[in-house]
């Protein structure tokens, strides 16, 4: 996947509003919406999801992360052309700074980090 990484100044407030990954995992594994649980899980997409974090950690590392977690890291999600497309965004452990790796350009986010 092409992410899009930001890093911008330490966001302190709004994370228990989100999902955390771990918790996007679990959702993940679900079929769908009111699927019936003998169906089994869906593992295709908890791979898929799980290979889309590692990616995202990678482009993160290579934007200037330091591999550190200060919070456990959050899951959002855009509206793409057929389905919502997820991003995460995590606050690095030694200095604060918040990382945002989406799917798609967020150009407030860019004027944040050039400041």
């Amino acid at each position: 996947m092409n992410w899009h990484v930001y890093s911008i100044g330490p966001i302190d407030y709004g994370w228990h509003q989100l999902r955390t990954v771990r918790e996007t995992l679990e959702v993940a594994v679900v079929p769908c919406e009111g699927s019936d649980p003998r169906e089994g899980l869906d593992t295709a997409a908890s791979l898929a999801f799980l290979r889309s974090w590692e990616s995202a950690k990678e482009a993160a590392l290579a934007a200037g992360w330091e591999g550190g977690f200060r919070l456990e890291p959050r899951v959002f999600w855009l509206p793409d052309d057929l389905q919502m497309a997820h991003g995460f965004v995590f606050k690095q452990d030694h200095n604060g700074a918040t990382f945002v790796a989406s799917p798609q350009p967020l150009p407030h986010l860019a004027a944040l980090g050039a400041r």
